[in-house]
């Protein structure tokens, strides 16, 4: 009973993730960057979105705290300054606090060549 009282949590906590909406990243007109600022708490996470031509080079930083990191997923975890060959589609980025705290200002910079 309480595995299956624990998978059903798990199963519920995964559908609140997923339904999460998270903003794309938009740049203006011209422009190859664009910058997204936010707010973390210990227990939060902030997702956003930002799509990709094949073989662009994205890079992200962050910025305004020396306790916050970015996640890539399926590509990195927790980092300041990280940079990739992209392939074409959608990528979630999800920003969050490193160590307890009762909040946290960020600033992330996306830029796309």
């Amino acid at each position: 009973m309480t595995r299956f009282f624990l998978a059903a949590l798990a199963a519920c906590a995964a559908s609140a993730v997923s339904a999460q909406s998270c903003p794309q990243i938009r740049f203006a007109p011209g422009a190859y960057s664009g910058e997204i600022s936010g707010h973390v708490t210990q227990d939060d996470v902030d997702c956003y979105t930002f799509g990709t031509g094949n073989g662009q080079t994205a890079r992200l930083q962050i910025f305004g705290s020396d306790n916050t990191c970015f996640a890539v997923i399926g590509v990195v975890d927790c980092q300041e300054d990280f940079s990739f060959i992209t392939r074409a589609g959608t990528y979630q980025v999800n920003v969050s606090a490193l160590f307890r705290t009762l909040g946290e200002n960020y600033t992330l910079r996306l830029t796309i060549r």
